[in-house]
């Protein structure tokens, strides 16, 4: 199983599960110092990579050394992404471009690169963070909701093409989550978590693993296109 973005929030949640249930783990971040943090507790067939996924050469590296370890890819977890909360008028377009690069094209190229070994093997599963706001345009991150719906758009176009193949396409469309990445101050945000989650507003990083769970261990002839998943209270 392949993990983008596996340092921190999701992808170190699906990263701590997954590793319990003995996968074999290829864990990429931007981040060395963070990777350098995994290294300490993912040993046993784990594979770290280090990578800035707005770099081409550097979405290479993360697919030869996977197959140089593991020789196949039966899973990838599309995870990694940037958050873009911009208004437009005053927003920076040089950020923008780094969104788009890291939550769209960066899932281009990696599946472009993927496929072929799953083709070849009659089997994978790619699995897409994606959000609700690749459902509805949400109007306090415009950039942020452009991106995730051309996820959408790729996964559902994506599933028909490849289905033959035993391939199957999974996005994962959460609302508001509640990971480390809130937890700015250690004692103040652990309780602000903790009520949030409590009374329905946030999900917490736990339901997420369990929704990607639930996909992925579907017998081959069930392919989860599109779970939506929302805190019970989050006004959207």
């Amino acid at each position: 199983m392949l993990i983008t973005g596996a340092t921190s929030g999701i992808g170190k949640a699906l990263a701590d599960f997954y590793y319990k249930k003995n996968y074999r783990l290829v864990l990429t971040g931007s981040s060395q110092e963070k990777i350098n943090k995994l290294s300490k507790k993912f040993k046993k067939n784990t594979l770290l990579v280090q990578a800035d996924l707005t770099k081409s050469e550097d979405i290479k590296k993360i697919v030869n050394e996977t197959i140089n370890k593991f020789k196949k890819i039966d899973i990838l977890v599309a995870n990694a992404g940037m958050y873009e909360p911009d208004k437009i008028i005053s927003g920076n377009p040089e950020r923008w471009e780094r969104v788009i690069k890291v939550n769209v094209t960066s899932v281009f190229r990696l599946v472009n690169l993927i496929l072929p070994y799953m083709k070849k093997n009659n089997f994978g599963d790619i699995a897409i963070t994606s959000s609700i706001s690749g459902h509805q345009a949400i109007y306090w991150e415009p950039v942020y909701s452009a991106s995730k719906h051309a996820i959408q758009s790729f996964a559902h176009g994506l599933r028909t093409q490849v289905s033959k193949y035993n391939i199957r396409i999974i996005s994962i469309a959460p609302g508001m989550v509640m990971t480390e990445l809130w937890n700015l101050d250690p004692i103040k945000n652990k309780k602000y978590i903790n009520n949030m989650i409590s009374k329905g507003k946030a999900l917490d990083v736990k339901d997420i693993v369990e929704s990607f769970e639930f996909a992925l261990s579907r017998n081959r002839g069930v392919n989860i296109r599109d779970l939506v998943i929302l805190p019970t209270n989050q006004n959207i």
